[in-house]
């Protein structure tokens, strides 16, 4: 975290390098391809992959909407690169807007459920914390609890972290913009965005 957090102080573009830091964070998948096997790994990484940039950059279209009040849905993927996803969070808040959480209804792999947001102190870096009251990995549209669905009817865009959300929400439409903020950790998911494979994305849809 002081880590990152050094690097976006020193930003004169403090959307894109918080968003920098969410899209890196999503290599910490321990068990997955293309993630990381262990923390300590992390920092000997970081530099690399912010030198590495954006291979695809839509944070501005982000930052249209980030001045006007209004709410962002943000989807959390694992446990792990949610204590970075914290900063983008705090930034998202400090221009205000109104963030609401997305975690796992169930355990799912390592993905963040309400238990771990609470454990962790998540919850408390968002407005309001709400699950997808089911187990699996993404969200499935047609089963989306009416708390949730109420809140992404009426935000101005959904942030989704990670290849599992994406795949769950690629092939969608949906009734607000998404952000996609994730590294291309398999050929598939890089296909489908229309990047090669380990490359930083943020892709607006919609």
């Amino acid at each position: 975290m002081d880590l990152a957090q050094r690097y976006i102080d020193g930003s004169d573009d403090k959307l894109r390098a918080c968003l920098m830091v969410a899209v890196i964070g999503n290599i910490m998948d321990f068990g997955s391809t293309g993630g990381i096997d262990k923390p300590e790994l992390f920092e000997q990484m970081f530099d690399d992959l912010i030198e590495q940039g954006l291979g695809l950059d839509d944070s501005d279209r982000i930052e249209a909407i980030l001045d006007r009040p209004g709410t962002i849905v943000y989807m959390f993927d694992n446990c792990g690169e949610s204590q970075l996803d914290k900063i983008l969070i705090r930034y998202l808040r400090s221009r205000g807007k109104r963030v609401v959480g997305m975690v796992r209804g169930r355990p799912i792999l390592n993905d963040v459920t309400m238990d771990d947001a609470q454990r962790s102190g998540l919850d408390k870096e968002v407005d309001l914390m709400l699950d997808t009251g089911t187990f699996y990995v993404g969200i499935d549209w047609r089963d989306v609890p009416p708390e949730l669905m109420k809140e992404i009817n009426g935000c101005d865009m959904i942030i989704a972290k990670g290849m599992g959300n994406y795949e769950s929400l690629s092939d969608e439409v949906l009734p607000v913009p998404v952000a996609h903020v994730l590294r291309t950790k398999c050929g598939p998911v890089a296909s489908s965005i229309g990047v090669p494979l380990d490359q930083n994305v943020v892709y607006v849809r919609g």
